[in-house]
């Protein structure tokens, strides 16, 4: 009786150490596969449209890419950089300049010809006595409406919502030569 409850005993704790795997889900409308083990696993899709426009972006300002430069002066000198990959933009930086006691620059980025993020960067403001203000403003854009929109890495009511071929990220897609972008970011 000893020698039973002791390898019963012995099972047991041989079965506790073993570890299982995720199992299958199953149904009789679906493909077979294991339960991911955490959220990492889970690739990112067009069903999840906020991953799938980080992905793109992080992609886009990774990777070595065409530059077209262009420097022009409204009231102060300003920079617009065009990013191609096989002649298509992805990308729009635009360097506003210091004016007053602000620095201002934003970044546009596109798939296939359509916006699909804009940011925003503001250094500077009312002149303080030793501080630095800066603000961050991301618009993830879907179908040319903004699906999420933070202010310095925390949700918040978008200023912009919609983008139609007359708001200036797509006019800029259209502008070939410097005279044409300054026409657009220095209205008189």
């Amino acid at each position: 009786m000893k020698r039973l409850l002791t390898a019963f005993v012995f099972l047991f704790f041989i079965s506790c150490n073993q570890t299982q795997e995720p199992p299958e889900v199953k149904s009789a409308d679906s493909i077979v596969a294991p339960v991911p083990k955490s959220i990492e696993q889970v690739p990112a899709t067009k069903e999840d449209p906020i991953e799938f426009i980080r992905e793109k972006v992080e992609k886009i300002n990774t990777m070595k890419l065409e530059k077209k430069h262009f420097e022009f002066v409204c009231d102060v000198k300003m920079m617009v950089d065009y990013f191609y990959v096989d002649g298509k933009i992805v990308k729009i930086a635009v360097d506003f300049g210091t004016l007053g006691d602000s620095y201002a620059r934003e970044g546009y980025y596109y798939d296939s010809g359509k916006l699909i993020f804009n940011y925003e960067f503001v250094e500077g403001g009312p002149a303080c006595e030793g501080c630095i203000k800066t603000d961050e403003y991301r618009s993830y854009i879907l179908d040319d409406k903004v699906i999420k929109y933070l202010k310095n890495k925390s949700e918040a009511s978008c200023r912009k919502c919609d983008f139609s071929l007359s708001s200036r990220q797509y006019k800029l897609l259209q502008a070939r030569t410097a005279e044409e972008i300054k026409a657009i970011l220095c209205p008189q």
